[in-house]
């Protein structure tokens, strides 16, 4: 049997073996001389979460085989060796920004909105609901933010990070046990949702349940909630259909969640023409992901309506108009201005960020159902 100080020794024996091997071309602090010619870098590239969710897929599918192809092609004699670790294997959900952070993978996913306390700002989305239903378009939209914008950029280099690519999915809709055809049918109703949209609910007359993808199913079968407003690409993974028959399509929008990033230390150490290749790839990832993502999307919305019918009990699908939709995101209070005023007493810019936001978007053509920026 396994003590505890033999775990330990495992575990540093592992870590040990995952550390860069760019302190051979350094001194190994941040700031160092990049590396001459011909180095090898040793990079470990890891996630809290399987393959199987394109965020994380495309980080071993694209991302770091497309960075060797480049690096590669400068015809320098620079190499870079991977090793990978997804799925949690080195460290869970609540710690993916302080494991990229602290040297335990050099690249990786890091799940921002679960990050409140230490990326307040990239909330933004989150009290913004319904803005755009393209997870592409608001990937684009951070992918300049977090360069241009310093209020965000700082989230990630204050925390020792470098920002690669944008974190986006689906648009989110309804799976309940009961038919859903107005807001006024969520009143008294027990919804699950993940714990940072539960101020979706407000005003809605629904009572919002903790839960994630993990428990929805559960839940439902239980009857601690009677729906869950999520991501399709999600719950159909989890055949959450199978308990709540019903979906409603109202659309409250994608948000952006989370990125990839490196270690600022494995950063500094890298030649700039390797910065430049991770930064262009990054952005590749963030297109990469967000097709994948909607991929799913559209497949898994073809299923409801083509074989829906077969299941039992029988799938029942329905679309909200934009009136519906507006009748919903009209009843929330401002969360946004709300938002806004609790971190501009903390001495945050959050208005500087959500002004930013709403202006990208509008100018890539996006129409929010609500102009939460104005109403401040």
């Amino acid at each position: 049997m396994l003590n505890k100080y033999t775990v330990t020794a495992c575990v540093a024996a592992l870590l040990s073996a995952c550390q860069p091997a760019t302190e051979q071309a350094a001194e190994g602090q941040p700031g160092s001389k990049p590396a001459g010619q011909g180095q090898t870098f040793r990079l470990t590239a890891g996630a809290s979460h399987p393959t199987s969710l394109p965020w994380v897929g495309v980080i071993s599918t694209h991302f770091s085989p497309e960075v060797n192809r480049r690096v590669e092609a400068l015809g320098k004699g620079y190499t870079i060796e991977w090793q990978e670790a997804y799925g949690g294997q080195l460290y869970k959900a609540n710690a993916t920004l302080s494991s990229v952070a602290d040297g335990i993978v050099d690249v990786g996913w890091v799940f921002s909105n679960l990050e409140g306390a230490k990326q307040p700002l990239s909330q933004v989305t989150i009290y913004t609901p319904a803005v755009t239903d393209d997870p592409l378009l608001m990937m684009e939209v951070f992918n300049e933010l977090n360069e241009t914008l310093p209020a965000l950029r700082d989230e990630w280099e204050r925390n020792n990070l470098v920002f690669l690519g944008a974190n986006s999915g689906d648009p989110y809709h309804m799976f309940t046990t009961f038919p859903l055809n107005s807001v006024a049918d969520l009143v008294g109703r027990k919804i699950s949702t993940p714990g940072v949209l539960a101020s979706w609910m407000r005003g809605t007359g629904a009572v919002a349940v903790g839960g994630a993808l993990t428990t929805y199913y559960t839940d439902m079968q239980t009857g601690l909630s009677e729906g869950a407003l999520s991501l399709t690409s999600g719950v159909m993974g989890i055949k959450l259909l199978e308990v709540a028959p019903y979906v409603a399509k109202v659309n409250l929008g994608s948000t952006y969640f989370g990125a990839l990033a490196i270690n600022k230390n494995t950063w500094d150490k890298l030649p700039v023409e390797i910065r430049t290749i991770m930064k262009e790839v990054g952005h590749e990832y963030s297109r990469k992901m967000g097709e994948e993502v909607m991929a799913t999307y559209h497949n898994a919305m073809e299923w409801v309506v083509r074989d829906g019918h077969q299941q039992r009990p029988q799938v029942h699908a329905i679309e909200w108009t934009r009136e519906q939709r507006l009748e919903w995101v009209n009843a929330m209070p401002n969360i946004a201005a709300e938002w806004v005023a609790t971190n501009e007493a903390r001495g945050l810019p959050a208005r500087e960020v959500l002004t930013a936001y709403m202006a990208a978007m509008r100018a890539r053509g996006a129409d929010p159902l609500r102009d939460w920026d104005k109403e401040l």
